[in-house]
């Protein structure tokens, strides 16, 4: 696979970036959370959701199966 110029140069300043703080999640958030801050853009922040509002792993219709109607209407096979 031919390798994408932009997509290589994002992850080079992402490496960068992770490396100056120590490859730390907690740390790389806080400083992005920082300069947010000093960006002096308004960011716009969702409130937390709650757990009845999270996707659930339920079937679409409530007998688990398809939306296919329960009656026959389909024609035997040729034969």
């Amino acid at each position: 696979m031919t390798p994408n110029p932009i997509t290589e140069e994002i992850r080079s300043i992402r490496h960068q970036l992770a490396a100056e703080q120590g490859n730390d999640v907690s740390r790389i958030g806080a400083e992005l959370r920082r300069q947010q801050a000093i960006s002096g853009r308004r960011v716009v922040k969702l409130a937390p959701r709650t757990p009845e509002q999270r996707a659930t792993n339920n079937p679409m219709h409530p007998s688990g199966g398809s939306a296919v109607s329960g009656m026959d209407t389909s024609t035997p096979a040729a034969g």
